[in-house]
């Protein structure tokens, strides 16, 4: 009769080293599969708020509307400026809107260091008040405006022409902190 042979050491050992670089591949492979889901659930959170920002900026200027003030000449509601600190704003006057009295509202917006605002003006007879600022996206390597005038030329600075108090349309382009390029035109009614 033969005795019941086993497994030797080294097939224990052989078979213990394989098992270990089989789960050493699985961990790293999940570890990898779960960073990336990660990275996309944040990118799509991004996407998320920056279209959300979007959103608002085109609702605000679908409901534009021009008002001629013969205090500010050529003004007509519509008024982009460069502030002193390097901010790029625009406001305008928009018509309305469900949370103003009067059926108008002053909104602007202000591409301000790393961050896209939203102002909101409680006087709408008075622009030069000081707005209600709340930031719609953070984190920017740079934002930025433009404007169409009637020729089809984007223009950096906005100037109101004559017959036309208002851009045809405007650009809004903003880099994002890892140099990724967003740019999106609004259509001005």
């Amino acid at each position: 009769m033969r005795g019941a042979r086993g497994f030797t050491l080294m097939e224990v050992l052989v078979a213990m080293v394989l098992l270990s670089l089989f789960a050493v591949v699985t961990y790293r492979s999940l570890d990898a599969v779960l960073n990336i889901q990660q990275q996309a659930i944040a990118k799509m959170d991004r996407l998320n708020e920056l279209a959300s920002a979007f959103a608002i900026m085109d609702k605000d200027l679908a409901n534009i509307t021009t008002r001629v003030d013969p205090r500010i000449p050529l003004d007509g509601g519509f008024r982009a400026l460069m502030r002193q600190d390097g901010a790029a704003q625009f406001d305008l006057l928009r018509l309305h809107p469900e949370d103003a009295e009067n059926g108008l509202q002053r909104t602007g917006y202000r591409c301000a260091g790393e961050t896209l605002n939203r102002l909101v003006w409680q006087d709408v007879n008075n622009p030069f008040d000081t707005p209600q600022e709340s930031t719609l996206v953070g984190g920017l390597r740079s934002c930025t405006f433009k404007y169409m005038n009637t020729g089809g030329q984007w223009l950096s600075v906005w100037q109101a022409q004559t017959g036309r108090l208002l851009p045809r349309a405007l650009e809004l382009t903003v880099t994002e902190s890892d140099g990724t390029p967003i740019r999106r035109v609004f259509a001005v009614q």
